[in-house]
This record gives C-alpha cells, sequence and structure tokens, in this order.
C-alpha cells in the first residue's frame, strides 16, 4: 500500500471511530432527555451539513475529533446564560450521556478482535497513553496493519485505544467533563480548577502533537 493510500485508510479510520461516537451521542443523549442541537463531525472547513432526527450535523476534513453542542442559540434581547441541555440532567444521567459513547467504541473494538482482545486493548490503552518510550513501536506496528490490508483489526485497535485515551481525565475529554461533575452546579468554579485543567490540556496537546508526528514518520 502506497503513502497516499495509507493517509487515506488512516483518515477513514478516523472519521469511522467518530461517525461512531457522533451517532452514540446523539442516541443516548436524546434517550436520556438531552437531545443534542448539532453534531460536527471533524474541524476545519464545513464540507456538508444536513438534518437528522431533529438535530444539525455537519462534516469536516480533519476528523481528529468530534463534537455535540447541548447550548441553545441565545434569543435576541435576553441577557440570561442559556444552560446546556445536560446540565438539566441529573448528575447520573450526565455521566452516563458522557460515558457511554465511548462504551459503544469498546463495543466496536470487541465486535472486531473478539470479546477478549477487544477489551484488553481497551484497558492496555490507559498505560499506554504514559509509556512513551514504547509509543513510536506500537505506531509502527498499527501502520504496519494498514500495509497489510489489515483494516478491521485497526478499526477495533483504534476504537479501543481512542475510547480509553477519551475516558481519561483530561479537560475537553470526556474523562475530564466526568471529573468535573461534582462542582458542575457551583458558581463560580473553585479556583484550583482552571490552571489544573489548564496544565493538563498543555500536556495533551504536546502529546497529541508529537503522535501525529510518529503518525506522519511511520507513513514516509
Amino acid at each position: 500500500m502506497d503513502r497516499v493510500a495509507l493517509f487515506f485508510w488512516l483518515w477513514v479510520l478516523f472519521l469511522a471511530v467518530n461517525v461512531m461516537w457522533a451517532l452514540a451521542q446523539a442516541v443516548v443523549a436524546s434517550a436520556l432527555g438531552a437531545r443534542p442541537l448539532a453534531v460536527r463531525i471533524g474541524y476545519g472547513p464545513q464540507l456538508v451539513a444536513w438534518r437528522m432526527a431533529g438535530i444539525g450535523w455537519s462534516l469536516h476534513p480533519i476528523t481528529l475529533g468530534s463534537s455535540a453542542s447541548f447550548v441553545p442559540e441565545a434569543e435576541e434581547g435576553s441577557t440570561e446564560p442559556l444552560k446546556s441541555r445536560l446540565l438539566k440532567l441529573p448528575p447520573p444521567l450526565h455521566a452516563l450521556a458522557l460515558a457511554v459513547p465511548w462504551y459503544v467504541q469498546i463495543g466496536v473494538a470487541m465486535a472486531c478482535l473478539g470479546p477478549a482482545e477487544g477489551f484488553h486493548q481497551f484497558t492496555e490503552g490507559f498505560p499506554a497513553v504514559f509509556n512513551l518510550s514504547a509509543l513510536p513501536g506500537r505506531v509502527e506496528r498499527f501502520v504496519g496493519l494498514l500495509r497489510e490490508g489489515e483494516l478491521v483489526r485497526a478499526w477495533g485497535i483504534m476504537s479501543a485505544r481512542m475510547a480509553s485515551l477519551n475516558l481519561l481525565p483530561i479537560p475537553s475529554l470526556a474523562g475530564g467533563y466526568l471529573m468535573l461533575l461534582p462542582w458542575r452546579d457551583k458558581s463560580p468554579t473553585p479556583t484550583w480548577v482552571r490552571p489544573i485543567a489548564a496544565v493538563l490540556l498543555a500536556i495533551s496537546l504536546v502529546w497529541a502533537v508529537w503522535v501525529a508526528s510518529l503518525f506522519v514518520r511511520a507513513i514516509l
């Protein structure tokens, strides 16, 4: 498989993970009584937009993440801040709305790899994030799966690892929001939360850029 094809299939795998998350997030949140207003798949300029099940959907070319909006648009002349629909849920249901879409990814991993290996890939994903010395080899082996055309296996591994990554207590990820749920109704936010969140976010961004460079190096 040549380099262009490798980049294409890597993009497709990220797209598959993000589409599965977006569909699961919309279904789970709607079932719990907090239907999202908009779901954005990817980043960058909008490629296409549509409405489905009363939700505005949009697809963007950089498929490294997705987001769902639960905050209604402010009415003209309104001065009161609008609350996210998730904040109207009891905390246990709010937690389920955040976590279950990533549990769906674990199910995808189990379907692609088998129950035992799929769950193992998920649990192994937590320490793998911090084992920096082993990451280059892991990336090389993953790209090797793409070269050999093992797309289903690669999809399973990516689904499991993305689930474990997103359930870590890092700001802007599901695990970070879950960690802050006990303070969701407190205003103002405790002073210690923002600096810790900023440091964790900065570290995670540096890590993400480094991992992206490993993928580029492995393919080229």
